[in-house]
């Protein structure tokens, strides 16, 4: 019990530590707005273009594509921060320019975009960036879970054995599992470059990938595993872990909370303790499974199932606060970011948790004290139980893996609410027959939204057959933009329309109201 009460002052020890040096606290990066705006037709080129983020990223790849397709490469000219700025060439030509860029955000995951600007005037159609390689997403996500059985299950085994002693069979698997891990966790390592920079697999034996990796926050993860999963061996191979099975707990906890969505969020000084004193609960938990399932299957085993009995209360405890607190920060507050991929897995995870739990607590109230006291079927029925368990925590840690891949909702809100539309312009037109109102939405230049409505002179509502909507903006050098206006119930709107830039523009609704007659009602407008 002392190397136990010395591991567990150790732990929070280190939960402490982890936080210590932290003042900042960050969530998965989000682009807020760019400048120039996406979808600009500028008078002339700018010295620079901003992108805007909710926390400081790292530039990994950014692309200059020209009107020419000729591509040039700013990474050099970037800095890196909550703005990314990125110097331009003085030489760019007149046409549609497109910048393509993939950052890396504090949580090691990368974000990718393009914008686009016109210099002049537009020319055309312009290529999107790269999604990358879905091969390396896959690998990505199966190396992941690969690390979390190895850690769970082979780091785990080192951690029950401080508790009891697993049978020898339980150990040489956990030791074969912290080995296979061994190997998988630099595969994640350089699978976790690849897809920053959006290489494909092939791209593998390159050094840039690896480089890559090991800059993120992913890099110190992968390396405090590895030195889990080899202090794990050893102490599996000793006949008592004793200080080494300590280390070997706080390292496996200490890796997960060295990156990832939940460890980044705010306020770090509850995320990174409560993750690490989550992943230590996790690692109790699993890590009994396989002796567990193994000594009840032969002869024995009952003085183990005695002392995890005896034990895991504490580790639930931790595991429902820290969850808890974990889930409540990373969903935020209710709304529609709850319905999005991290959403729909953490209800999948909480589902099977909740089964799991269930599993747990018929083991303890109606098995386990049949079993230690010999009863061959209750005996039988507990070893059936951890087996499927073992299947649910294999299910659990495939979709913790996934979430690599997903926002969390706390992150999608701010960002949303930093998007959020200026206030619509209301326009007003009229002559001696129609009036016009329009509501433009968002009242500022980029992508907008157009709401037509149309009633007489004496208030009636008119029922036009058609509506056109032509938009230009001479002093600004931009020829008219033609839109066909679509009828709603009440209303007619345009919503796939474009002002590109802010300053003086010139409406024109063109109205048919039947075969023989069309009506023509203009104004005038500033766009901030």
């Amino acid at each position: 019990m002392s190397v136990v009460s010395h591991a567990l002052r150790l732990a929070l020890a280190v939960a402490f530590l982890l936080v210590a040096p932290l003042s900042a606290a960050f969530a998965h990066a989000q682009l807020l707005g760019t400048s120039p705006a996406d979808g600009a037709v500028l008078a002339a080129a700018p010295a620079t273009v901003d992108l805007h983020f909710n926390e400081p990223v790292t530039a990994l790849a950014i692309t200059l594509v020209g009107p020419d397709a000729t591509s040039q490469d700013l990474l050099a000219r970037t800095g890196n921060g909550e703005t990314l700025t990125i110097a331009l060439p003085d030489d760019l030509p007149r046409g549609t320019q497109v910048l393509s860029w993939r950052v890396v955000s504090l949580d090691g995951h990368p974000v990718a975009g393009s914008l686009v600007f016109s210099i002049g005037a537009a020319t055309g159609a312009a290529p999107m960036a790269a999604a990358g390689d879905p091969a390396v997403g896959v690998a990505l996500w199966a190396s992941k879970v690969l690390v979390y059985i190895a850690l769970f299950f082979g780091a785990g085994g080192a951690v029950f054995a401080l508790f009891a002693t697993p049978p020898p069979a339980a150990r040489r698997l956990a030791r074969t599992l912290a080995g296979m891990g061994l190997a998988a966790a630099p595969l994640s390592l350089v699978l976790q470059g690849l897809d920053a920079l959006g290489l494909p697999l092939a791209a593998a034996a390159d050094a840039h990938g690896w480089v890559t990796g090991w800059q993120t926050s992913y890099g110190p993860s992968v390396l405090v595993a590895e030195l889990a999963l080899l202090v794990a061996f050893l102490a599996l191979r000793a006949p008592r872990p004793g200080f080494w099975g300590a280390l070997a707990w706080l390292l496996a906890a200490l890796a997960p909370a060295l990156s990832g969505h939940a460890s980044a969020a705010d306020p770090q000084w509850l995320t990174r303790p409560a993750v690490f004193l989550h992943m230590a609960a996790l690692l109790f938990w699993i890590g009994a499974l396989l002796p567990l399932a193994t000594g009840l299957a032969g002869r024995g085993g009952e003085a183990a199932l005695g002392r995890f009995s005896r034990f895991i209360p504490l580790p639930i405890l931790l595991l429902l606060v820290s969850g808890l607190a974990l889930a409540t920060i990373q969903l935020g507050p209710p709304g529609a970011a709850w319905l999005t991929p991290y959403g729909y897995i953490l209800a999948a995870k909480l589902s099977l948790v909740a089964l799991l739990f269930g599993l747990a607590l018929w083991n303890r109230v109606c098995l386990t004290q049949p079993a230690l006291r010999g009863d061959s079927g209750p005996r039988r029925r507990l070893r059936l139980s951890i087996r499927a368990e073992i299947g649910i925590m294999l299910l659990i840690l495939g979709l913790v893996a996934g979430w690599r891949f997903t926002p969390p909702p706390r992150a999608i809100v701010p960002a949303a609410a930093e998007n959020i539309a200026a206030e619509p312009l209301y326009l007003h037109a009229m002559n001696d027959r129609l009036m016009a109102m329009v509501s433009v939405a968002p009242g500022g230049a980029g992508p907008v939204v157009l709401d037509i409505e149309l009633v007489d002179l004496g208030g009636e509502a008119a029922a036009p057959q058609a509506v056109g909507v032509t938009l230009s903006a001479p002093a600004l050098g931009i020829e008219a933009i033609r839109r066909d206006a679509s009828a709603l119930d009440d209303h007619w709107r345009v919503d796939d329309l474009t002002l590109p830039v802010a300053g003086a523009w010139q409406l024109a609704l063109d109205i048919r109201l039947d075969r023989f007659s069309l009506v023509r009602l203009e104004t005038g407008f500033d766009l901030p």
